[in-house]
């Protein structure tokens, strides 16, 4: 069934309108026309999307992480260091070059005699091989070393009885490298010299080696100390590659008073 059209009015006098009708029929007054009325659309809603899940992190978890990455960093940081500390950053001094400061050995063991009162200060990782009232045998970390005690004698003398003394049957070959300048026994200077020679063992096979014999005479007393090491003559000082260690024993010397 149609729709009836519906009725309109003047909006002056009151007076019923027509259908389609653009003025008063009794007072001629214009009548607008009514606008056509838009249908309404109505979208679907956009289809919901499901929000992220929230993840929180245990504080632990946290930590622990924040603790890995510094220990990452440090381990990273060290290595670079230790590259460059070990052979990055400079070419090793060849030529006019400083001195180097070497640590002294730990003055952990001391062997003191009996009857000429004088000290042996030595390091604790050395052992004493035979010892008696007049001195001590150490073995050390590649050879020995021997220091006894005389009375009376000459510095001089005590070096040529000491190298002349030696058995032929296990000290061959024994030949004169060289003086030791500056050789001393604790403040006492004193004659040295460094020796080459085959050591022949209990198996009978020889081997080469160096050995250093400096003696000093103070108060009545002379001391000898004869040091041997295998021989290495490309890298070491006078081919001792325990040169210093003796040094340094007989630097720390003490002197009976």
């Amino acid at each position: 069934m149609a729709a009836q059209p519906q009725l309109r009015y003047c909006g002056r006098c009151g007076a019923p309108l027509p259908p389609g009708a653009t003025f008063c029929g009794r007072c001629g007054t214009p009548v607008a026309t009514a606008a056509v009325a838009q249908p309404v659309y109505r979208y679907a809603p956009p289809p919901a999307y499901p929000t992220a899940r929230q993840y929180k992190l245990a504080p632990a978890m946290i930590a622990g992480g924040l603790v890995l990455i510094l220990i990452v960093v440090a381990v990273i940081v060290g290595a670079f260091a230790a590259s460059q500390f070990a052979g990055g950053g400079h070419a090793p001094c060849t030529v006019n070059c400083s001195p180097k400061f070497v640590a002294p050995l730990a003055e952990e063991a001391t062997f003191r005699s009996s009857t000429y009162k004088f000290q042996v200060n030595y390091s604790s990782a050395w052992t004493v091989r035979a010892q008696d009232a007049t001195g001590v045998t150490l073995g050390t970390r590649v050879g020995s070393v021997q220091v006894t005690g005389s009375s009376g004698g000459s510095p001089d003398r005590a070096l040529q009885s000491t190298v002349s003394g030696l058995p032929s049957s296990k000290w061959q070959d024994v030949t004169l490298v060289g003086n030791l300048r500056g050789a001393h026994i604790g403040d006492q200077d004193g004659a040295g010299a460094v020796y080459s020679a085959n050591l022949v063992g209990s198996s009978q096979t020889a081997t080469k080696v160096r050995f250093a014999v400096i003696a000093a005479t103070k108060g009545g007393v002379t001391v000898v100390v004869f040091a041997a090491d295998p021989a290495d003559p490309k890298n070491s000082p006078n081919g001792m590659p325990e040169g210093q260690e003796f040094d340094y024993l007989c630097t720390e010397f003490v002197w009976g008073q």
